[in-house]
């Protein structure tokens, strides 16, 4: 199983949820793993109304599966290998338990795919590093914009795609560099439904990244090139900090043509501090 780099496993989807969501049921650290046995252990079942509105059995432009899903259609892997799956034949979070059972506000059971293109660049004017973000309309944080993937499409084509959706820039994503695959700690979270991604980075030359001309999708309240420090990137939504991290590491292990010296000096000087 890949994993982001957290010390314990999925805080966020434990301790953190939306507002709609019913109180978590406490999950200790080393009660997490479905192999721990906690007989005390009684989440609460919840699924958004939004998300049985778009049930596909009954709305032909639903995109949520059936709310009882026939454990024959239950998914039996992911990006992170074979699933354990309940007595009723859901398929089990990969990561352990979240104190919440049901769908919550997640369209599929079991593994709901994402593609998060993270984009860079220096600000030459600044000297800073910055990132193209986006502000969430749910809660107001910043993150990499990104979105669902589609049945039977490309990684590559979503995350074109959703980066044209979100911020209205258009880039070429088969030159991005593969940053990870895999969980995602993500408060919408569920014991029966949970967020995996696979995250790609493209650092931009300054003169290009000049051209471009940002603008928010219906999905985002706002977008800008946020400039990267550590509180930013501490605040960046769900694991996004992790993943930029990530693509900064590999920025400064070299392979890149075009990246001064100085520039990289910039970057590690960054990851000293985050």
């Amino acid at each position: 199983m890949a994993t982001t780099g957290q010390s314990a496993p999925h805080v966020k989807a434990r301790r953190d949820k939306p507002a709609e969501y019913p109180e978590r049921f406490p999950v200790p650290d080393h009660l997490v793993g479905w192999e721990s046995a906690y007989p005390a252990y009684d989440p609460p079942y919840y699924v958004s109304p939004v998300v049985l509105e778009n049930d596909s059995s009954r709305n032909p432009a639903g995109w949520a599966d059936p709310e009882q899903l026939s454990p024959a259609d239950a998914p039996q892997e992911s990006l992170c290998g074979a699933l354990r799956h309940d007595e009723r034949g859901r398929a089990l979070n990969s990561a352990g338990r979240t104190g919440l059972a049901g769908r919550g506000l997640l369209g599929k059971w079991g593994p709901n795919y994402a593609a998060d293109p993270i984009i860079t660049r220096i600000n030459r004017r600044e000297n800073r590093l910055e990132l193209l973000a986006i502000q969430r309309r749910d809660n107001g944080q910043w993150a990499i914009p990104g979105g669902m993937v589609d049945r039977g499409e490309l990684v590559t084509r979503t995350l074109a795609r959703e980066l044209v959706e979100e911020t209205g820039v258009s880039l070429d994503m088969e030159r991005a560099r593969f940053i990870y695959q895999g969980y995602v700690d993500d408060p919408r979270n569920t014991d029966h439904a949970w967020m995996e991604t696979t995250a790609k980075h493209l650092h931009l030359d300054p003169d290009m990244a000049e051209q471009l001309e940002p603008r928010a999708g219906s999905d985002a309240r706002a977008v800008r090139w946020l400039p990267l420090t550590a509180e930013t990137i501490a605040s960046l939504y769900a694991s996004h900090c992790v993943l930029v991290k990530k693509a900064l590491e590999l920025l400064c292990q070299g392979g890149r043509t075009g990246m001064s010296e100085a520039d990289r000096q910039l970057v590690q000087a960054l990851l000293h501090v985050v």
